[in-house]
């Protein structure tokens, strides 16, 4: 799944998404504790994007997404997930 498509769906699931909400495949160590989450709800509420029109705004979210989110994205190994950037190692169920 994409970065966008995961944006998509953490909308789709909840319109009014927390910081509980992270994308799939982005670090939720990083997603919280730089506070990703705000800043990028404000940004979507800045630019008036919802779930109706967040297609509109693919390019606007993908854009974003690149700019900010891309280095908090998780590298799937044989047995576990590791965030390029804080380097933290999640374990595979």
């Amino acid at each position: 799944m994409s970065l966008f498509e995961s944006i998509v769906q953490v909308f789709k699931n909840n319109p009014t998404p927390t910081a509980a909400d992270v994308p799939e495949g982005v670090c939720p160590n990083c997603w919280g504790r730089n506070e990703y989450a705000g800043k990028f709800y404000e940004a979507m509420k800045n630019e008036n994007v919802d779930i109706n029109n967040i297609n509109e705004k693919k390019g606007w979210v993908q854009d974003y997404a690149d700019k900010h989110l891309s280095s908090i994205q998780l590298n799937h190994t044989d047995a576990e997930t590791v965030c390029s950037k804080c380097k933290v190692t999640y374990k595979e169920a």
